[in-house]
């Protein structure tokens, strides 16, 4: 079954079957398949380039593309002590059979994982079923966006180096069914599924005729009695009440100026609403010192979940929650979304999620109060908060708030720009008009030095997730992520223990080198005494932070620094060799990070649990290679004569 690229080549997709079968406002009735299989061990994500392959149903009843994949992954025999994963571009979501056959292969082969990315979803016969047992059993199920579109596109096609075309539709549409799929997956009560089309040709149908939601609310109401003893008024409408998952999934509820939302037709303070609108966000979310008139908060909120611990996190759940932020308001937007949350009883410890939260403005102390609440309740869920602005930030009892936060292992930050740049993708309805920072970021260098200064005497840990893909010094596997670069530094005396330890990361315009040197200016140590600082960061410091360091460590002759790297930034460019020559040079002490250092690192900074650093694949052989490359780097010229000069032949 192995082919050579030039086999590959000939069994490629042409152009206008691609777009025939894949086109998700087309309802074509053949089936193709597109897969992938990729080693998963230890997060290396290697590409087996021999094993990605194109399927296709049999038409007049024959057997489905579904069948074809699993018998050809049986026949590469894959090794069982190693894990792998299986990536599948699917024209049509499988029917129940497919989904069953599905469900079997994997319980027999746990080293296999699957995500199933569809352009459409295929409704003939008991199709929830199917899906909700393949989500159930730990397959990831999701609709092809514009980027799964442009990879299939890039890797299955013979597209001739012609860029992909959207069609004109494509986002709407991949939304609708996106929508669609998640509440089939949030197990909805029985007789909402008929909402949905019941074949092929209308799947992406979904009736939003106010008296047909109204005939099938009733009809539930009238199937889920109260409690005997209590009044239906006592404990609310069967699809509010704690424990029961919510009709519809999110109530689509879009506010209007000088709405609140829970006034538009029904929706409730405690139900997120979809999206928010362009105004809204350009008015609410700016970083201000002092922001008058802005008297809501507005939360967007993301939910990842890991079902398993050798999975990887997926999205879950995602919306925006608003309310007054005054204190007599019913319910802050922090408690309307810890509200919303515990009423999916998501208690099982096998499942763990993590929760990121965009905010206009930070927790107040008693919302603060009611997340360390929520997190000891919950110890399978993990919190980011990224903030606009912050509230009260001059009062003690609202630094207090936050810093007892970051102690309990919650991520506290103040939004940059990429953090904004997602808001307006996932959480805005800007209608496909592009971002716009306008003044959204005007104060932001001053709060962050703010919050820094709050949460300066706190240790911030990294998060488990956090540490291994951003201190990793492997090259980053498919799906690629984004590494930033994060800065760990321990403070101390010279002879004295540890007075500080703080994880940094870097920001729009503001590297995390200039953050530790911000930071430890701002402690004001005494320059009669000896310090020592060691620093672990991911990247090594770019020119213009190379020279800040040098100068940092000249005006301050008391201060030792010790610099280890996970990776190089750059390496192979003169002017940043250059710097790190000259860094080398100074009396700052640079060296690439060995299992030594990772493993100081993990005890000393990420939030592990007592749980032990664990290596990944290959870690001593690309650091030994990382190391070999900064000592060609950082080796005098001059040596390398020197050495010429005395080598005898």
């Amino acid at each position: 079954m192995e082919a050579g690229p030039e086999d590959w080549d000939r069994h490629l997709l042409d152009e206008n079957t691609f777009t025939q079968n894949f086109r998700n406002d087309h309802n074509p009735s053949k089936t193709y398949l597109c897969y992938q299989v990729e080693l998963s061990d230890g997060s290396s994500g290697v590409l087996l380039d021999q094993d990605k392959d194109i399927v296709q149903n049999e038409g007049g009843g024959g057997q489905h593309a579904e069948w074809f994949l699993l018998e050809h992954i049986r026949s590469r025999n894959l090794d069982q002590k190693l894990s792998y994963k299986v990536t599948c571009f699917l024209s049509w979501t499988p029917c129940e059979k497919c989904a069953e056959e599905i469900i079997r292969f994997l319980a027999k082969n746990r080293h296999v994982s699957l995500s199933i990315l569809a352009s459409r979803i295929y409704t003939m016969g008991p199709y929830v079923k199917g899906l909700r047992e393949l989500y159930d059993a730990g397959v990831h199920i999701s609709i092809m966006t514009f980027r799964d579109f442009e990879y299939c596109w890039q890797t299955f096609v013979d597209h001739q180096d012609s860029p992909f075309q959207p069609w004109a539709d494509l986002d709407r549409r991949s939304q609708q069914l996106s929508q669609q799929l998640r509440a089939i997956l949030q197990k909805e009560p029985e007789g909402w599924t008929s909402v949905f089309g019941s074949c092929r040709a209308h799947s992406g149908a979904c009736l939003h005729l106010r008296g047909g939601q109204l005939s099938l609310r009733k009809r539930h109401q009238l199937r889920a009695l109260p409690p005997r003893g209590q009044s239906r008024k006592e404990v609310g409408p069967p699809w509010r009440r704690p424990g029961r998952y919510q009709i519809g999934g999110f109530p689509k509820a879009r506010p209007m100026r000088g709405m609140e939302p829970w006034r538009l037709g029904g929706h409730h303070p405690r139900s997120p609403m979809d999206r928010i609108g362009p105004e809204t966000f350009f008015f609410h979310f700016p970083s201000l010192l002092y922001a008058s008139g802005r008297n809501l908060c507005y939360l967007c909120f993301q939910v990842e979940r890991k079902r398993y611990p050798w999975h990887n996190y997926e999205y879950w759940n995602s919306g925006v929650f608003q309310n007054k932020v005054y204190p007599q308001a019913r319910c802050h937007a922090e408690s309307c979304f810890l509200s919303w949350f515990r009423d999916w009883n998501l208690f099982s410890y096998k499942h763990k999620y993590h929760v990121t939260w965009y905010l206009s403005w930070s927790p107040c102390p008693n919302c603060a109060k009611e997340i360390l609440s929520f997190l000891q309740e919950y110890k399978n869920v993990t919190l980011s908060i990224f903030t606009a602005r912050l509230y009260y930030f001059w009062h003690s009892d609202f630094q207090v708030g936050l810093q007892r936060l970051c102690r309990a292992g919650v991520r506290v930050d103040i939004m940059c720009f990429e953090d904004y740049k997602y808001c307006w993708k996932n959480f805005v309805d800007h209608q496909g008009m592009p971002f716009q920072r306008r003044n959204l970021l005007k104060h932001y260098r001053h709060l962050a030095r703010e919050l820094g200064k709050i949460l300066g005497t706190t240790m911030n840990p990294l998060q488990e997730e956090t540490f291994y893909q951003q201190f990793s010094n492997q090259r980053v596997p498919k799906p690629t992520y984004q590494r930033r670069t994060y800065l760990c530094y321990q403070l101390k005396p010279h002879e004295g223990s540890v007075i500080a330890k703080v994880c940094l990361q870097n920001q729009e315009k503001r590297h995390a080198e200039i953050c530790f040197i911000d930071d430890i200016k701002s402690r004001q140590l005494d320059p009669s005494q000896k310090f020592e600082i060691t620093c672990y960061v991911t990247w090594s410091p770019c020119p213009t932070c190379a020279k800040k360091l040098i100068a940092f460590v000249n005006d301050h002759p008391h201060i030792s620094l010790r610099l280890f790297a996970s990776r190089l930034y750059f390496h192979w460019r003169q002017k940043y060799k250059r710097e790190l020559r000259h860094l080398q040079e100074s009396e700052i002490s640079l060296a690439v990070m060995s299992y030594l250092e990772f493993k100081d690192c993990w005890e000393k900074f990420v939030d592990h649990k007592g749980r032990p650093f664990q290596p990944w694949n290959k870690l001593k052989q690309y650091s030994e290679s990382i190391g070999r490359r900064l000592q060609r780097i950082v080796q005098p010229l001059n040596n390398l004569e020197n050495d010429f000069r005395n080598l005898r032949l």
